[in-house]
């Protein structure tokens, strides 16, 4: 019983001792953080993507040949979404967005919302 409770005291004095070094870790981050990247500011923005070498058909492999194809759909259907999602956020959202700004309804002569329009159905095609 004696060599049960030192060690029972042990591991408290290790979890408090560990508790209070995350503590510190996680203070000592949250200030650098915070100092280091300031969204408004900062011109760089960091991206990683990880990239897969293997095929996806070599990944998908189990018994049950029905399985397999429903597994390799939907996960056709993920990247082709993940395609889809990369080329509108990088073609057609700055555009969405901005359409129609600085422009405002005194200012127009007439005809200038049809040009505008039709420039922007030439953007959406």
């Amino acid at each position: 019983e004696i060599h049960a409770e030192v060690q029972l005291k042990n591991y408290g004095k290790f979890l408090e001792e560990y508790t209070s070094q995350l503590k510190r870790t996680e203070d000592a981050l949250d200030d650098s953080v915070g100092d280091v990247w300031d969204f408004s500011l900062d011109p760089i923005a960091l991206k990683l993507l990880t990239y897969e070498q293997t095929n996806l058909m070599k990944i998908i492999k189990t018994e049950n040949k029905v399985l397999n194809k429903v597994i390799t759909v939907y996960a056709a259907l993920c990247c082709e979404i993940k395609k889809l999602k990369y080329e509108a956020e990088t073609k057609f959202y700055n555009g969405l967005l901005f359409y129609g700004e600085g422009a405002t309804d005194s200012s127009m002569v007439e005809g200038d919302c049809q040009i505008q329009m039709g420039r922007f159905v030439s953007f959406l095609q």
